[in-house]
């Protein structure tokens, strides 16, 4: 499939309209994000398994071509894990070693503005979404990944401290089920950040910045409130 994005209305002041994502109703704002030096930033979490049934939503924003880690456990077994090359590849490994390795390639993920990703897995059946475009992974060996743990220990940079992520990220979840392309196509909102606090199968939850103090980076959901480290601002620039 192309990766082509489809763009709505965005919400005025930065306010969601309705969708799965705010079932509620209520106004949500969204007005702070966090932005990683590629240096030695970082979020530090407590170790969260979301099982082989999974997925992982966020937004982020990148105009460098360079190594970086989203996010991820690499010292877990099977390793889990979302990186970033210096070539617009995107790659997420399910499994040890080259078991359970898949990469698609595109040029959103340094083009410099803000876009909605998600993970979508239901063991090694693995979908990942683009601003609600699901995308096609252009190497793919998943049938290796029969584990049935996933672990994230943290948030910008690999768990041995290797690859910090050059980029800014907002609405950091983890889900322990793996969303449909209508519940993806809700999240994304048409370009603005929705509220996620209408689903059950949320896990944690770390908005980036908004009813955050530093260096607490809340879990919205959960108990596995995050620490920012080596940096100690938000940032105003946010998905809109």
């Amino acid at each position: 499939m192309a990766n082509t994005i489809g763009y709505g209305q965005a919400a005025v002041n930065n306010t969601i309209g309705y969708g799965q994502g705010a079932k509620e109703g209520s106004s949500f704002s969204n007005l702070k994000s966090i932005e990683l030096d590629g240096v030695d930033d970082y979020v530090d979490t407590a170790t969260i398994d979301i099982g082989s049934t999974n997925s992982i939503s966020f937004w982020m924003k990148r105009s460098t071509l360079d190594n970086g880690v989203v996010l991820g456990d690499v010292n877990a077994s099977p390793k889990y894990a979302i990186w970033l090359d210096s070539s617009n590849n995107l790659y997420f490994k399910l499994g040890n070693n080259n078991a359970g390795f898949a990469q698609l390639n595109s040029s959103l993920f340094s083009d410099g503005n803000w876009h909605h990703h998600c993970l979508s897995r239901n063991g090694i059946a693995v979908n990942y979404y683009i601003d609600a475009v699901l995308q096609t992974i252009s190497v793919n060996t998943l049938n290796a990944a029969t584990g049935t743990t996933s672990t994230i220990q943290k948030i910008g940079i690999r768990t041995d401290l290797q690859r910090p992520l050059n980029a800014s990220l907002d609405e950091v979840a983890l889900f322990n089920t793996n969303l449909s392309a209508s519940d993806v196509t809700d999240i994304y909102n048409s370009g603005v950040p929705a509220s996620l606090s209408s689903y059950s199968s949320l896990v944690s939850w770390w908005r980036c910045g908004d009813s955050d103090t530093a260096p607490t980076l809340t879990d919205n959901k959960g108990s596995n409130d995050g620490t920012m480290t080596n940096f100690s601002t938000f940032s105003t620039d946010v998905p809109t």
